[in-house]
């Protein structure tokens, strides 16, 4: 019986076709990942940056606020505040002071103590 030639000469080849549009889809989402990834990289740096300065700054307001400590806490600035009548102090008198012991001196320093509460075995 004889098969007619021309019956498979204009089929579309659809295997080849869609291979290709896997592999063009596959290097378009590959591309757009890459840039997202190198806009990711670039905001993240300028974001780290801007953290740097801003920690820059913080640690020279805080040197600077050490500075003043240093200085206003001074013996002589506080004489002179003392002086100008800035600071004013008030004499403590003996009902205002509270000794302290300690008990482990009064049991006697030598004893043992227990470290914790004793458990009954059995």
């Amino acid at each position: 019986m004889a098969t007619n030639k021309r019956r498979h000469a204009n089929a579309i080849p659809i295997a080849s076709f869609a291979t290709w549009m896997v592999i063009g889809l596959f290097a378009c989402v590959a591309g757009l990942g890459y840039v997202y990834c190198k806009n990711q990289l670039h905001t993240t740096g300028a974001q780290i940056k801007q953290l740097e300065s801003e920690l820059a700054i913080l640690r020279n307001r805080n040197e600077e606020a050490r500075g003043n400590i240093v200085r206003l806490s001074s013996t002589w600035t506080l004489q002179e505040r003392f002086k100008s009548g800035f600071i004013t102090l008030t004499p403590i008198t003996d009902d205002k002071i509270v000794t302290v012991r300690n008990q482990a001196t009064e049991r006697g320093a030598r004893e043992l103590q227990p470290a914790s509460n004793p458990v009954a075995r059995p």
